[in-house]
């Protein structure tokens, strides 16, 4: 989306709105879209890019979450699976099922983080079945129920797991996702029910009038100045920062302890990934994956309490070696730092409960009111967010008088029929096979802007990197389309050359900002401050790239770290 189209939004925004969102990841959008598609006018603001935070930081899962089944939360696992389910059929491109391994060793204690009695250890396998049995019939989709795999059927699937002491291996189905581009999905969509929406647009304080909130003061972190946008509701769904900003309007009546999670993304062929992993131990009481993403493995997550800047979490050189630790165990041939092609980290947004540690905490949501009027919506986790714009907007519905449903529970976020316009388009356009699946997997139908791109000019169907499936033309389409504004963001959040390799992103960085150069506007001083800051970003989330050792070389060093 250009500049022009900015100011378009911007206008838009300061005119009035029924609904402002605050807070521009998966759930905002997600609220964008429930509220739209009710009949609101709605306005949504982000102070930073779209799905910046952990929308852009998390394992990529969309499931029930079978970890929560012996704690006895059946209520939140039945949610999960049941809009994980949802999304299979809404977005079928973009939500795909991912079968999972989970190997039971004679050495386990603490299966799927169940602390077992040494006296029923044995009895392992069994427990573990019937808790699938259970995911299963919540799950309700007989085509994908859990099975034994044989010794024969593991060696196919996942050669390099270790299978001395196996008990048993066991695989189940949950969905996985690119939660970046799912979030974009769901803005489309509610940008195409008439919202509107403004990336580094960032809330700085309310309106009221006597004591109600009536809409927000907005900072313009682009061009600059502020401008007020008169609102009948406001939403804040601004995750890690919700109780933040809900103390804009008075103290609010919920806590959030903040969690962070980091994760690996491992060199291709480091791990076979057609088939996750589930760490089935970790010693902190959870889950760990090894799952496929971009064309990678991605290991991860760490759970750490986390008291630092909400906007700038990092993996560390202990993070790394905590999670490949814990993967080594179960692999017969170990990973080591120079497996590591980039390391990220995220925040969750838990809803506090009283002493424990971050890892005993579920993935509830809550909607609370302040006096003011402001709606929060808090907690909960990327597969929910539709169900927690739902409850939301409910509650602004409430305050509304009543009478407007929700309609997203069937609203097709992409479906099959474009998606497959998408491929032919693509397969026209002379995009390699590898292509096209990307493309179809991160996009879906929208997927047929990127083939037009691509048949006007042919160049732009390239490879930014070769160690990555992203092309040219996304760059193009995020900056036309999707209010991409600056180079870091290009590359971490959108192409997510820097998420993934981050040598590859040194390579590729000029490539990427030459195109972006051209598209929008910019002079070459603005060239060099974008390039600079790009770096200064690189170095600062390269911080996992520990020194290396006589003992271990470690990876090659990138000239930015």
């Amino acid at each position: 989306m250009r500049t022009t189209a900015r100011d378009d939004v911007l206008g838009a925004l300061a005119r009035g709105v029924d609904v402002l969102v605050i807070g521009g990841g998966i759930t905002g959008a997600g609220v964008a879209l429930d509220a739209a598609t009710r009949g609101f006018r709605v306005g949504l603001v982000e102070r930073a890019d779209f799905a910046s935070g952990t929308s852009s930081r998390s394992t990529k899962l969309v499931h029930g979450g079978i970890r929560y089944l012996p704690q006895g939360h059946v209520a939140l696992v039945r949610e999960g699976l049941r809009e994980r389910t949802r999304l299979f059929r809404l977005a079928p491109s973009l939500v795909r099922p991912q079968p999972f391994v989970v190997p039971l060793y004679e050495d386990t204690r603490r299966p799927l983080g169940v602390r077992l009695p040494g006296v029923i250890r044995p009895l392992a396998p069994l427990g573990i079945r019937a808790g699938l049995f259970a995911y299963d019939l919540l799950a309700g989709q007989p085509d994908l129920r859990h099975r034994a795999l044989s010794r024969v059927a593991i060696e196919e699937r996942l050669p390099n797991l270790r299978t001395d002491g196996l008990r048993a291996a066991l695989v189940y189905y949950d969905g996985r996702t690119d939660d970046v581009r799912l979030t974009h999905a769901v803005l489309a969509a509610a940008r195409a029910h008439g919202a509107v929406a403004a990336n580094y647009a960032a809330v700085t304080g309310l309106l009221r009038t006597g004591g109600t909130v009536g809409g927000a003061v907005v900072e313009d972190r682009l061009r600059g100045g502020t401008l007020t946008v008169p609102a009948r509701f406001v939403v804040n769904a601004t995750g890690a920062w919700g109780e933040q900003v809900a103390a804009l309007d008075a103290p609010p009546p919920f806590r959030i302890r903040h969690s962070k999670g980091t994760h690996l993304v491992l060199r291709d062929g480091a791990v076979r990934t057609e088939t996750a992993l589930v760490i089935p131990e970790t010693d902190d009481g959870r889950l760990a994956f090894i799952v496929p993403w971009a064309g990678r493995p991605l290991l991860g997550t760490t759970d750490d309490a986390y008291d630092g800047d909400l906007a700038a979490p990092r993996a560390t050189p202990a993070d790394v070696d905590y999670l490949l630790a814990h993967a080594n165990r179960y692999l017969r041939w170990p990973l080591d730092r120079r497996d590591v092609t980039a390391a990220w980290a995220g925040i969750r947004p838990l809803i506090s409960a009283a002493g424990g540690s971050t890892a005993a905490l579920a993935r509830d949501h809550m909607v609370s009111v302040s006096p003011g009027g402001v709606v929060s919506i808090v907690g909960g986790k990327l597969t929910s967010y539709r169900k927690m714009a739902e409850d939301a907007v409910d509650a602004v519905v409430a305050r509304d008088g009543g009478g407007r449903p929700c309609r997203t529970a069937d609203l097709v976020l992409d479906d099959t029929a474009r998606a497959e316009a998408a491929r032919a388009a693509l397969a026209a356009a002379g995009v390699p096979a590898a292509t096209v699946a990307h493309l179809l997997e991160w996009y879906g139908g929208a997927a047929l802007a990127l083939a037009e791109l691509i048949r006007a000019e042919p160049a732009l169907g390239r490879p930014l990197h070769p160690a990555t499936p992203a092309v040219a033309a996304e760059v193009v389409y995020a900056c036309r389309v999707e209010m991409a504004a600056n180079l870091s963001d290009m590359m971490f959040l959108r192409v997510r050359l820097a998420a993934i390799d981050v040598d590859a992103a040194a390579h590729a960085v000029g490539g990427v900002t030459a195109l972006m150069s051209r598209e929008l506007g910019w002079d070459p001083p603005e060239t060099t401050r974008q390039r600079e800051a790009f770096e200064a970003a690189l170095a600062r989330e390269s911080g996992w790239v520990a020194p290396p050792s006589p003992a271990d070389p470690g990876r090659p060093r990138t000239a930015y770290t």
